[in-house]
This record gives structure tokens, sequence and C-alpha cells, in this order.
């Protein structure tokens, strides 16, 4: 997802309150203007300053918040956003034990449901258009992509609103990539080259805690002393990692996306973060996907800070609130366009109500309905109806399902991905609710196969890299240097199922956000892995 250049016309406009503007110097203008032009931040100045130069007549909107760099996720499996949190039975040890073939009930839980709404052609771009509006109401204006596949054999990037950090367009946001070739990851002397190249690559990295998960890590030992880790490598999770692997992974310059609730609800771990923070690995945050995780980056800040307090307050709030602003722009190389507040910068906004307080205990505070405004490039997409019809009049703006009346959503855009082009969230809800309630129905459905037509005509489905073999990979596959034995590749296995496959059963559609889902609270609050009392002050954070 990548706004593109032909995205409407911002205009000028300034908005007024407190402005934490993560920069180098940690400037908070506790009543300051900022001012945006063209998708740009013009100037942030105090409140009483004159306006800066173009800016005549222009007069500042009162947002009666505070307002924040655009929140950036480096983790995120979005198409699966739709699907509720699972109940998770018991403690694993790795990822191979839960997912895939492993584990015969995923078919029910994952891989059932999203291959019938993935392959459908009326329910795929409803989960586009769903998760992307999760995204944009949880203050979310960057995430991973969501990857299609064609009936002709290509594989591009939906283009939406939320900002993709796969395909930008634009040379002062390099790409990035979280998928690679499958010889990629399975061969040292390819994925080294891989690596080389100028793309930071977000992999899945020693997902677990056990020896297997460790392992995963530890393959990237090519040769003696000889490690496949530089400074465009981005682990996600890193859960099974020591602090010795820490040091070898900083030392190399590798970096790594924290998704503890994740982790948490499936190990009963989360990665050890004050090692990561003494061997100074630069960190981000995912909220990784809701099956096991939060619904979006202002949860996951939540769920991280209560990991951090149980680690023994390893990160101050400060601290948090950077992981999903500037950090994460450094980790992408991004910093010198998102990730703070100044002249120059590109105009990713985040406001929530309330000016008073510190500003980061604030933004992890922040309830979903607290959030007044989220603007990617200058154009407002999400808020309140006053700050949206005073920033996007005329257009076409559209309740949010489940949502008091006064948060409203601006998801038009001229140059949409044609695949959405038209389709509202409210038919997207609509269209997933009957269809999750009708699992058993349309799994047994035939689906049209995925040959190219005779016409020429391309028919798009969703590329569900995670749970079938798909020639792209999410996660390096070197093979584990070993005395004994023939060498083998690591990392969890994504296999075809061979026995017989349970049945579907009816799933509920996942809720939008979490301070008014019932289901999301109550499964929560019987999540067995999860440490005491954890539960309980992340849903009392949450509501």
């Amino acid at each position: 997802m990548s706004p593109g250049a032909d995205a409407p016309d911002t205009g000028r406009f300034a908005l007024r309150g407190r402005i934490v503007t993560l920069d180098a110097a940690d400037t908070v203008i506790e009543d300051g203007t900022l001012y945006v032009a063209d998708g740009h931040i013009a100037a942030v100045l105090p409140a009483t300053a004159p306006a800066p130069p173009g800016f005549d007549g222009v007069a500042p909107v009162e947002t009666h918040g505070s307002v924040y760099p655009g929140l950036i996720e480096l983790h995120n499996h979005l198409p699966y956003d739709v699907l509720p949190l699972w109940q998770v039975p018991k403690k694993y040890g790795n990822r191979s034990q839960w997912g895939g073939s492993g584990n015969p009930a995923y078919r029910t839980l994952v891989t059932g449901p999203m291959k019938v709404l993935g392959q459908d052609p009326r329910l795929m771009p409803a989960v586009v258009r769903y998760v992307e509006a999760k995204a944009l109401v949880n203050g979310t204006t960057t995430s991973q992509g969501i990857a299609l596949f064609s009936n002709a054999g290509a594989r591009r990037m939906y283009r939406g609103i939320v900002r993709n950090v796969e395909q930008t367009d634009t040379p002062d946001l390099p790409e990035a990539a979280s998928r690679i070739a499958d010889v990629e990851a399975a061969d040292a002397e390819k994925f080294l080259a891989r690596l080389k190249q100028p793309h930071r690559l977000l992999l899945h990295l020693a997902e677990g805690t056990d020896a297997a998960a460790r392992a995963h890590f530890q393959a990237l030992q090519f040769e003696p002393g000889k490690w496949a880790i530089t400074e465009n490598l981005v682990g996600i999770h890193c859960t099974g990692l020591t602090a010795d692997d820490f040091t070898v992974f900083a030392d190399h310059g590798g970096s790594m996306v924290w998704s503890p609730l994740s982790n948490l609800l499936l190990y009963g771990k989360t990665a050890d973060i004050a090692a990561a923070k003494q061997a100074g690995v630069l960190m981000g945050l995912g909220s990784d996907w809701s099956v096991s995780g939060s619904k979006g980056l202002l949860g996951e800040l939540k769920a991280a800070r209560l990991a951090s307090t149980a680690a023994g307050s390893v990160f101050s709030d400060q601290e948090l609130v950077a992981m999903v602003t500037r950090d994460a722009a450094r980790i992408l190389r991004w910093d010198t366009a998102l990730g703070s507040l100044g002249a120059g910068m590109r105009a990713d906004l985040v406001v929530v109500d309330g000016a008073e307080g510190d500003p980061y205990t604030s933004l992890i505070d922040a309830r979903d309905k607290d959030i007044r405004l989220v603007a990617v490039d200058g154009v407002a997409r999400y808020g309140s109806r006053r700050l949206m019809h005073a920033l996007a009049p005329g257009e076409t703006l559209e309740q949010v399902p489940g949502m008091a009346a006064d948060h409203v959503l601006h998801l038009h855009d001229g140059t949409a991905d044609t695949i959405v082009a038209g389709l509202s969230l409210g038919e997207a809800h609509d269209r997933l609710t009957a269809a999750l309630a009708d699992l058993p129905a349309l799994a047994d459905a035939p689906v049209p196969p995925m040959t190219a037509a005779p016409d020429g005509s391309v028919r798009w489905q969703l590329a569900l890299d995670e749970i079938e073999p798909t020639g792209a990979e999410l996660r390096p596959r070197l093979p584990l240097l070993s005395a004994n034995g023939a060498p083998h590749p690591s990392g969890p296995g994504i296999g075809v199922l061979t026995a017989a496959p349970v049945a579907l059963e009816p799933v509920v559609l996942d809720a939008l956000t979490a301070s008014g889902d019932h289901t999301f609270l109550d499964t929560l609050a019987d999540e067995a892995n999860l440490p005491a009392d954890y539960a309980d002050a992340l849903s009392r954070l949450l509501t």
C-alpha cells in the first residue's frame, strides 16, 4: 500500500495543539501550530509565532489534543486481521508446533478461512478494504503490504491509502522487502548477496523459545565466525535469542521488530528485551496479526509497556513511542522524511485527545476512541467529524462500523487500486460478516482455477505466503552447521497438510477496535499463557 502520486490535493492547513515532534532533541511544544502544504510539513512553531510565508489567512484548526508523527508498523500480516483472537490451547516452543501442517486444527483457525476469502473475487477486495481501515482506526499510517497473485502468474503489492514499506515509489522512502525467493532463503551465498543489495529485509527470525527456534538464528553463522547478518537484516520476533546472540546481532548491524503480545500468547515469553537494549539493537514494534496479537499499534504499545514493566521497566514510555515513530523510520532509512515532525518532513500525523501530562504516556494511554485524526501525506483519512469536515471538506466520509457516530473515515482516492475502487467499508464489513458465518458452505463451493483466462483477463487473489508454499519465503532457511548429520534448512516449515482436513466452522469477523469488542476482551481474559494479571491490566488500558 502506498499513497499515489495523484492522491487528493491537500492544499494548505494548520493544526494547533501540543506538538510532540519526536525529533532528535525530543522537542515538545506545549501550545504549537503545525503547518502543512502539499503533503509536507512547512513549519512547526509556537502558537504565538507569526505564520510562515504562504499561510496568510489560513486559520489554525484547534485539535484540543496532542499531535504526533504517524505510527509506523514494521510487522503485520494484514490480510489475516479479519480473523478473531485465538484461544491458544497450550504453550508452544516454536512456530512449527502451532502453525502449518503440524496442527490440523490450524485449517479451521487460519488456512481454511483465508483460502476461502483470499480466492473469492468478491471477498478478497473486502478483506483488503477492511484491514486497511483497521490499520487507520488504530493510528497506523505505515505498515507491511498486502501481496497479490494473479491467474497470469504475476505478483504485485496492493496500492492503497496506508503507506506500504515494500512499495513506496519515492526515493526518500527506500523500499524494504518482507519476502525473498526460496532459493535465496536456503543458500548462504545467495542470501548474503541479497543482504548486500540496498534494501532492508524484514524477515521472521527465531520464532519461539526452544532450541529449534534459536537454531534458526544460529544458522546465520554459515561458516565459523562468518555471519549472514548486515544492517539490512531486520529480525522479526527474535524470541529465541540469548544475550550473547543479541550482541552478535547488534555487532553485525541487525535490528529487530518486537511483537510482545503475540509472543506471550503463543510461547508464554517474549524476547529478552533487556539484553537487546544492552547490546544496542535498534527496535521497532509490530502487532503481528489479529489471530495472536493486537488489533493495531495503539494496542501493541500498551502490550509493550506491560511487557517492559514485567522485565524490569526496560523501556520508558518515550522509548516505546520512539519505536513506532523515529526508530522505526531509522530502521527503514526513512528518518529524513518520516518518523518525526519538522519542516520538510512528510505530513503523516496522529492526533489524540488531550494535552495534559507526559506526552508519551498520553499516547500509550490513549484508547482507540481517543484518536482525533489520522493523516497520510497530509490527507485526513480518519478522525472526529469536526476535524474531518475541517480538513476534508466536500469529501465522502464513512461511518466506522462498531464505533460512535463521531468517528468517520475518508477512503476515497482517485488513484485507488482497481480491486477496491468503489467498495465502501460498510459493504466490505457486510460481505465478510456473511461469508465468515457461512464458511462451511463456501469452503465446499468450487473455486475457479488460477489459470490464464482465454480472453486475457486478470484475476487477483491474496498471496498467502504464510500458510502455503508460493516460492516466496518470509524467513531465511540457511542450513545449520553441525558436526553430525547432513545439513538441513533451519526455521519452521510451511507444509501442505496430508491428513484429512477437519471441517470449517463459522467465524466471527474481528472488530476494528478493541475498546468495545467483548469477544476479544473475553478471549484475552482466558488466555492461559499470559503472565498473571497481564490480561486484566491490558484490558483496562484498552477500555
